[in-house]
């Protein structure tokens, strides 16, 4: 058998042989013209393809910057954030990660905020669960199905302020799986309303929005009666302004994530331990950063509320939010990685286990009291087990951790398994916040939720540096995360007649995505029909390519004079990506030979980016 899959494979290679007795003169440019043609460019649609903290960023820029409670109703506002978030399409993988599910009830999980302006809460509601029938304290109430349907059961305000009658017409039904449906709004204005999930089958996941925040509301029984008032936030508020030592200099942490971000040395960030210590030491959040990174919003019943507010080349900042008792679970943060920490408010308890196979079958080692106000260099956490704890059963904590290389996410370990959860940006736009770099995302295990114009940004981020490396091009693309919706609508536009998931061809089909300066993009759909999909390329100087579904082989070859020699021969998997030079396979013909292929039952998604782009030449439009 294995020697029967080896002769495949030769006889395979040799059609590049074959192919070049056909060739003309060039054979370069003729199997570039063979594997692209003509790209017909495919124009974007009204989508939104975001991921979170560009939504979040959107809302900042269309809600009011402080609007009033109890405000009227601003019909052009509402237009507008309405038709933002009918066109907005998050990537589930995102998403979910912050989706909690209980049994007894339905649960509120933040994914944004804007101090004084909004609050963003994703809302996980099982089979069957429903809300009381609430007002929302004056607010503007946004909402957006991002899976499964809710139904929306309005009520009159009674003249003596208790609930009134049910609304006559029929309940509203907010269906994710029909945008024109996926949206709706509410005011007190308009009445009261009860939410609920009509389904016996499938659990749902709706966005609410709400401008501007509100820690409680009025809940009403359905029966009549006074209503009574409900917490919608944390109940716990830490202190805002712990006092510093006298004489004891302080800065912001907006000034200390400045610092980090000059801090360069020839010897790199390990000559400077000490520095970055002292600048933690000295660093105390102001009020409006306790507002932004702190607020009773950040508090959840369910795990402590970790975010990222800053990340540049060597450094993340994570602020924590801990619940009385909160914990998370043991992990380590990587080998070669360094961890600083400052308790902010309250007390918590760092534990490193001794080495196991499992942490949950091994003996505590070291615990260490970290208190109000501690700063620690820990040096240990790279390679060595541990976890953080909340020890107080009353009072919340409030931790700030930096880490060198940057860390925006984690995995931690416990008998349930390995979770892996990325760490959010809940604050779009507050004070001290850096741009995520690629250089930055590079050195880290987090992952890029992206849209294909997110990525045209970051390439063109990479690409402007004078020393642009293709390895940070390769680490861009491998730790992207491209939206399924946003890439199968652009292949069902680029072929009307036939749906992008019909039956497959000898030659893939291929989509314009993006065309600069610098590079080009190209989508690709490979079918899965009968015949085996082969795409032959000549030489483009350098080209990436990242398989977004399905699976596909790939080989490098030159072509001399004897016949065609496989200098590379590979099977890229889902989510793996690739890169070729055109210094590595350059033959006796000055051809660069690539063959791509695709045999499976199953289709495949295959992105590419080529440096330098493709001749305009090639650009249907």
């Amino acid at each position: 058998m294995a020697f029967a899959c080896q002769s495949a494979r030769r006889m395979r290679s040799f059609s590049w042989y074959l192919l070049r007795l056909r060739a003309p003169k060039d054979p370069a440019a003729w199997c570039r013209t063979r594997m692209l043609g003509s790209i017909p460019p495919v124009q974007e649609s009204g989508n939104n393809f975001v991921d979170l903290p560009t939504l979040v960023k959107q809302l900042c820029d269309e809600l009011p910057p402080h609007p009033a409670v109890g405000a009227p109703i601003n019909g052009a506002v509402v237009a507008r954030v309405k038709e933002v978030l009918q066109q907005t399409r998050l990537n589930p993988r995102e998403w979910q990660q912050h989706a909690v599910f209980r049994r007894g009830r339905y649960t509120r999980n933040i994914v944004g905020y804007s101090p004084n302006q909004f609050i963003a809460l994703l809302l996980c509601w099982e089979k069957g669960q429903q809300s009381p029938i609430h007002d929302h304290s004056g607010a503007h109430c946004f909402i957006k199905m991002l899976s499964g349907r809710i139904r929306e059961r309005k009520f009159a305000w009674a003249a003596d302020g208790t609930v009134g009658p049910e609304a006559a017409e029929d309940p509203g039904l907010l269906d994710a799986s029909k945008p024109e449906q996926s949206v709706g709004f509410m005011h007190d204005s308009l009445g009261l309303h009860r939410i609920e999930n009509p389904s016996d089958e499938e659990a749902a996941v709706s966005l609410h929005i709400y401008s501007p925040p509100f820690r409680e509301c009025l809940v009403f029984p359905p029966t009549g009666g006074a209503p009574k008032t409900a917490p919608m936030v944390s109940i716990f508020e830490p202190e805002s302004a712990r006092k510093a030592e006298e004489n004891s200099p302080t800065i912001s942490l907006q000034e200390f994530c400045k610092r980090l971000t000059e801090l360069r040395s020839e010897d790199g960030v390990k000559a400077n331990l000490h520095t970055v210590l002292d600048h933690l030491v000295s660093a105390e959040m102001t009020d409006i950063e306790w507002a932004s990174y702190a607020s009773p919003a950040h508090f959840s019943e369910f795990h402590p509320v970790q975010h990222i507010i800053h990340c540049d080349d060597d450094f993340s900042v994570v602020v924590t939010c801990w619940s009385p008792g909160q914990k998370v679970p043991p992990h380590t943060v990587g080998r070669g990685r360094m961890m600083w920490l400052k308790v902010m408010h309250g007390n918590l308890l760092f534990q490193e286990f001794s080495p196991g196979l499992f942490p949950w079958e091994s003996d505590v080692e070291r615990q260490t009291e970290l208190g109000e106000g501690s700063s620690s260099f820990l040096e240990e956490c790279g390679v060595r087990m541990h976890d953080l704890k909340n020890t107080s059963d009353s009072e919340p904590a409030v931790s700030i951790q930096v880490f060198s290389p940057p860390l925006t996410s984690f995995t931690f370990h416990s008998e349930k398994g390995t979770e892996r959860r990325d760490l959010p940006r809940l604050v779009a736009q507050a004070p001290g916040v850096e741009s995520f770099s690629v250089r930055a995302m590079g050195r880290t295990a987090g992952r890029w939720f992206l849209s294909f114009r997110g990525l045209q940004s970051l390439l063109n981020e990479e690409f402007s540096r004078p020393e642009w490396k293709p390895t940070t091009i390769s680490t861009l693309l491998t730790k992207a995360v491209l939206n399924p919706q946003e890439w199968r609508e652009r292949l069902s536009n680029a072929v009307p007649q036939q749906p992008w998931d019909s039956g497959g061809s000898s030659w893939p089909k291929h989509v314009l995505v993006a065309q600069d300066k610098h590079y080009t993009i190209i989508l690709s759909y490979w079918g899965s029909g009968q015949e085996r999909s082969v795409a032959i390329e000549g030489g483009t100087g350098m080209s990436w390519t990242l398989v977004l579904e399905g699976e596909l082989e790939e080989q490098a070859v030159n072509i001399g004079n004897d016949g065609p020699s496989i200098l590379r021969s590979s099977v890229l998997k889902e989510e793996s990506c690739s890169f070729l030079s055109s210094l590595e396979t350059s033959g006796a013909l000055g051809a660069d030979m690539v063959e791509r292929s695709h045999s499976s039952e199953t289709p495949c998604v295959s992105l590419h980016v080529y440096h330098p782009p493709l001749p305009q030449a090639w650009m249907r439009g």
